[in-house]
C-alpha cells in the first residue's frame, strides 16, 4: 500500500468527482483485493472470492489486451464502462481524440480504496473526459447520462463492460446494464426527433416571439374535459361527445380531429396543435372560427399563429422555447414528451385543473384498416389524386401500410362480430406514454371504447379535487426584438468551440452553456444532413451558431 499514490489519485479524483474522496477516506480498504505483477511487469488487480481468484486483466500482458479489444471495437464517441480495474483499456481508448467521454461506473468503496492505494489512476482521472460513479443507483446513472451525454457532439454510445470484474458483482452491474438500455432507448427516440425537427423548432419559435409578445387572456380553469384524437372511433362517440357539452364539460380538440367535429356541428371549446411542419396547417383549411382559442407551442409553424384571433402559446421541452420562457415571458408548459397532440391535449385538461377526462377518438391502431374519422383532413387531401384506377380507398391502404412493421390484430365486439384492426412500432410507443401519463396523474381519464386498442388506463379509486388554475402566460420582460438582438449578440460572444467538445461545455459559465443547449437541436438536423455527417463537433458547433444567428436575422428581417 502506497498513502502517496492513494493521496496523488484522489487528488486527480477530485477535479470530476469533489465528493468522491471523502467517501473513499472514511471507507475500509478491502482485504480481497491484491496487486499481482503480469509477466510483462504490469500490475493487475487479482480478487479473492471462496477461495478462489479472479484477475481483472490479463496476467500476461495486460496493455495487449487492451489493445486487441480497441482492434474489434475502434475508439470512438461515448464509452460507459462497467468497472474500473487498472484502467488498461479506458487509457487506450483516450489516446484517442475520437473518444469523446467516458462514464466508468464502480460498486463498493472499499475495493475503490483498496484498488486506489495500489495502481496509479491519476493520469486516467485527470483527462477532462473522464468521469467515475461509485455505487450509482439506475436513476443515478441515468441523471449522469442525460447531464453528460450529447448525442450531435459525443457521437456514438456504447457500454464497456470489464468481463472480469462484472463478474464479481452480476447483480449490481446487471442493474446499470439495465438503466442504460433504458435511458439509451429514450435518449435515441429524442435524438431522431431532433434530428428531423430541431431546425424547424428554432425558427419558428424565432418567428412566433412578434405574436407571443402580445397579451392575451386566460383560459378558465375547468372541473370536467373531453379531449378528442382522430380516430376511426370519433364517429361513434360524436353523441356522448353532444351530450358532454351540453353538461358543461369543456371539450378539447386535437388539430387533426377539429375537421370532423367542426363538419358535425359541435364547435369546441379550444383546440391544440403541437406539429411544428406546414403539413398542420391542412387541419385548418375549413376555417378557425372567431373566437375559438388555438393552444399551440412556441415552436408551431407562425402561419398558424396568424390563422387565430385568439391564440395562446405554450412552452413544450425544446430548449430554445425553455430559454425564451425562462428569459423573455414565462409561458405555460405543457407535457408533449408523449410525441403526439393527444398527449399534449390531455395535458392541457390538467393544466386546466379538470378532474375527470374524457378520451374520444384515441385508437392508436387502424381499425378495420381505418386511418382517421370522416371529416378530418386526409379525406379531401387524398381525395384530390383519386382517380378511376386509384380510388380513395387505394389512398388510405397506402397510408397504412407504408409503415415498414404492421401487425394484424383479430378482436370481437359485444355483438359478436369480429373484425381487425393494424398497430405500428409509432402508434403503440404514443399509447404507452399515454399510459404512463394517465398512471401518474391525479386527473381520472376515462377512454370511450370504439375498436381501437384498449388503453390500460386504471380507474381512479378517488378522485382528489384539484387547485384550480389558470393557463395564462406572464408579462414580457421586454419587446420581442430586443430580446431576439440580445440572445444572437450573446451567442455571436460564446467562446469559441473546441475539441474535444464535452470537457469545452464543461468549462463554460452556466449562461453560456444555456445558449449553446438551444443550439443542440438544431445542430442534431445538421448532423443528420450528409454534406455534415462526420464533421468534428467543434465545426458541427460553428456551422450550427452561424446558421442560428442567420435565421434569427431572418425572422427580425421579416418583421420590420
Amino acid at each position: 500500500m502506497s498513502d502517496l499514490i492513494f493521496r496523488r489519485n484522489l487528488l486527480a479524483l477530485s477535479r470530476s468527482s469533489p465528493d468522491l474522496g471523502d467517501r473513499l477516506l472514511e471507507a475500509e480498504p478491502e482485504p480481497s483485493l491484491r496487486i499481482r505483477p503480469a509477466r510483462n511487469g504490469s500490475p493487475v488487480p487479482v480478487i479473492s472470492r471462496d477461495g478462489r481468484e479472479a484477475a481483472l486483466h490479463s496476467l500476461i500482458d495486460p496493455q495487449r489486451e487492451a489493445e486487441r479489444i480497441i482492434e474489434a471495437q475502434p475508439a470512438d464517441g461515448f464509452i460507459v464502462a462497467l468497472g474500473l480495474g487498472a484502467g488498461y483499456l479506458l487509457q487506450g481508448f483516450l489516446r484517442s481524440s475520437a473518444t469523446t467521454g467516458v462514464l466508468a461506473i464502480e460498486y463498493s468503496a472499499p475495493l475503490l480504496r483498496s484498488l486506489l492505494e495500489e495502481v496509479d489512476l491519476s493520469e486516467l482521472f485527470l483527462d477532462e473526459r473522464f468521469t467515475l460513479a461509485l455505487d450509482p443507483k439506475a436513476e443515478d446513472i441515468q441523471a449522469l447520462l442525460f447531464s453528460a451525454y450529447v448525442p450531435p457532439l459525443a457521437g456514438n454510445i456504447r457500454s464497456l463492460p470489464l468481463r472480469g470484474r462484472v463478474d464479481l458483482d452480476p447483480a449490481s452491474f446487471g442493474e446499470a446494464a439495465d438503466a442504460i438500455r433504458d435511458v439509451l432507448g429514450r435518449i435515441s427516440d429524442d435524438y431522431s426527433v431532433q434530428a428531423f425537427f430541431g431546425k424547424l423548432w428554432f425558427k419558428n419559435a424565432a418567428r412566433n416571439l412578434f405574436l407571443a409578445e402580445k397579451p392575451s387572456a386566460a383560459l378558465p380553469s375547468i372541473r370536467r374535459a373531453a379531449v378528442t384524437a382522430a380516430g376511426p372511433s370519433l364517429e361513434e362517440s360524436l353523441p356522448a361527445l353532444r351530450e358532454a357539452k351540453d353538461s358543461g364539460t369543456f371539450i378539447i380538440a386535437t388539430d387533426t380531429s377539429l375537421p370532423a367535429l367542426l363538419g358535425s356541428g359541435l364547435l369546441p371549446d379550444a383546440v391544440i396543435s403541437i406539429d411544428c411542419q406546414q403539413i398542420s396547417y391542412y387541419h385548418f383549411l375549413g376555417g378557425l372560427p372567431r373566437g375559438l382559442p388555438l393552444v399551440l407551442d412556441l415552436s408551431s409553424p407562425s402561419r398558424l399563429a396568424r390563422l387565430s384571433d385568439s391564440v395562446r402559446f405554450f412552452s413544450s421541452g425544446h430548449p430554445f422555447c425553455a430559454y425564451i420562457s425562462s428569459r423573455f415571458r414565462a409561458f405555460p408548459a405543457l407535457d408533449t414528451s408523449g410525441g403526439n397532440v393527444t398527449h399534449a391535449a390531455l395535458s392541457l385538461a390538467e393544466a386546466l385543473g379538470a378532474e375527470s377526462t374524457i378520451l374520444a377518438g384515441a385508437d392508436f391502431s387502424y381499425p378495420d384498416g381505418k386511418s382517421y374519422a370522416r371529416g378530418t383532413y386526409i379525406y379531401g387531401y387524398y381525395g384530390r389524386f383519386q382517380k378511376r384506377l386509384a380510388p380513395l380507398e387505394s389512398h388510405f391502404s397506402g397510408f397504412v401500410f407504408k409503415n415498414t412493421s404492421v401487425e394484424r390484430e383479430e378482436d370481437s365486439r359485444p355483438d359478436g362480430k369480429s373484425y381487425a384492426r393494424y398497430l405500428t412500432k409509432p402508434l403503440m410507443s404514443y399509447r404507452e406514454h399515454l399510459e404512463r401519463f394517465a398512471a401518474a396523474s391525479d386527473m381520472e381519464i376515462l377512454p370511450l371504447r370504439g375498436k381501437g386498442v384498449e388503453l390500460r388506463i386504471s380507474k381512479k379509486t378517488e378522485v382528489r379535487r384539484r387547485e384550480r388554475r389558470l393557463f395564462a402566460a406572464g408579462p414580457a420582460k421586454g419587446d420581442a426584438a430586443s430580446f431576439l438582438e440580445g440572445y444572437i449578440a450573446a451567442v455571436r460572444a460564446l467562446p469559441a468551440p473546441s475539441d474535444p467538445s464535452l470537457p469545452y461545455l464543461g468549462r463554460l459559465r452556466p449562461e453560456e452553456r444555456d445558449l449553446w443547449t438551444t443550439l443542440l437541436p438544431a445542430a442534431s438536423a445538421f448532423q443528420r444532413s450528409g454534406r455534415n455527417r462526420g464533421i468534428g463537433a467543434a465545426d458541427l458547433l460553428e456551422t450550427t451558431r452561424s446558421w442560428a444567428i442567420a435565421a434569427v436575422e431572418e425572422a427580425l428581417g421579416e418583421r420590420s
